[in-house]
């Protein structure tokens, strides 16, 4: 029964691993006529190709177990996304004052310590007050 797991298991790994291939070669080959049909044909027309042949390799690419994983990955990042509460126009004009306020009373403390600071290096050289 351990055999047959094994089997199953090495089976589908040899599959994922030529469904890749497949799927690299699709995209190679996309991109590769994409230039070589440069003087040949319209840019729209091999940007077209060139997208036909991405889906292609993303189709592929998809039937192998990493990309499965892949899919039901964004699949999830796409719900969390949906998720997401956006603050009001209101709450960001305010949370946007709140850090200029802030910002603007931070500097105004560190520019009284480097004052102060200055005033006190140059006391101790002997630079005078």
């Amino acid at each position: 029964m351990a055999n047959n797991a094994k089997t199953t298991e090495s089976t589908s790994s040899v599959l994922d691993t030529v469904l890749l291939i497949v799927a690299l070669a699709l995209l190679v080959g996309g991109i590769f006529g994409f230039y070589y049909f440069e003087a040949q044909a319209i840019a729209a027309v091999r940007a077209v190709g060139l997208l036909l042949a991405m889906a292609a390799a993303v189709l592929v690419a998809g039937q192998t177990q990493k990309g499965r994983g892949l899919l039901g990955f964004l699949k999830n990042a796409d719900i969390e996304r949906r998720k997401i509460v956006w603050p009001t126009r209101q709450e960001t004009i305010q949370t946007t004052l709140i850090v200029l306020v802030v910002t603007l009373i931070v500097s105004m403390i560190l520019f009284g310590f480097d004052t102060l600071f200055s005033w006190g290096v140059r006391l101790l050289m002997g630079g005078g007050a």
